[in-house]
C-alpha cells in the first residue's frame, strides 16, 4: 500500500513563541495501512526532534519533513502507541514528502536513540 497524507497541516502560533495549535484534522497513512491522526486543537512544538541535532538538520518547522514532525509530536505527547513505532512512522512519513533516505535515516536514528522513549497503552 502507498503512503499518504489526508487533509493540509494548518496551524496558528501560539504567544510562547515556539508551540503551534492545529487548526485542522490531518492524517498520515503509512505504507503499512496504519492512520496516524492529529486533531484540529492538538498543541505541538517540535520537541520530540532533539534540539541538538537543529544545527545539522535544521529547526523542527523547516524543510521536507515538518509535516511529519507535527505527527510525531503529537504521538509523542500521547504515547498511545510505542515510541518505536512512533519514531518508524516519522521516517516513513518523511521519505512520502520527500525527505532523501539518507537524511530520513539520520533523523529516524536520532529520535530512535535520543528522542523519547514509551511503551504505549
Amino acid at each position: 500500500m502507498m503512503s499518504e497524507w489526508v487533509g493540509e497541516v494548518r496551524t496558528e502560533w501560539l504567544s510562547d513563541g515556539r508551540s503551534m495549535r492545529l487548526l485542522e484534522d490531518v492524517r498520515f497513512i503509512d505504507p503499512a495501512g496504519k492512520c496516524w491522526a492529529a486533531w484540529s486543537g492538538d498543541i505541538v512544538d517540535g520537541a520530540s526532534v532533539p534540539r541538538f541535532f537543529w544545527r545539522f538538520i535544521g529547526s523542527p518547522f523547516v524543510g521536507k519533513y515538518r509535516r511529519a514532525s507535527v505527527i510525531h509530536d503529537v504521538f509523542c505527547k500521547t504515547q498511545v502507541i510505542a515510541s518505536k513505532h512512533v519514531h518508524r512512522m516519522f521516517y516513513h512519513a518523511m521519505r512520502h514528502d520527500g525527505v532523501c533516505k539518507p537524511k530520513a535515516l539520520a533523523m529516524w536514528l536520532a529520535v530512535r536513540l535520543c528522542g523519547p522513549r514509551f511503551r504505549g497503552v
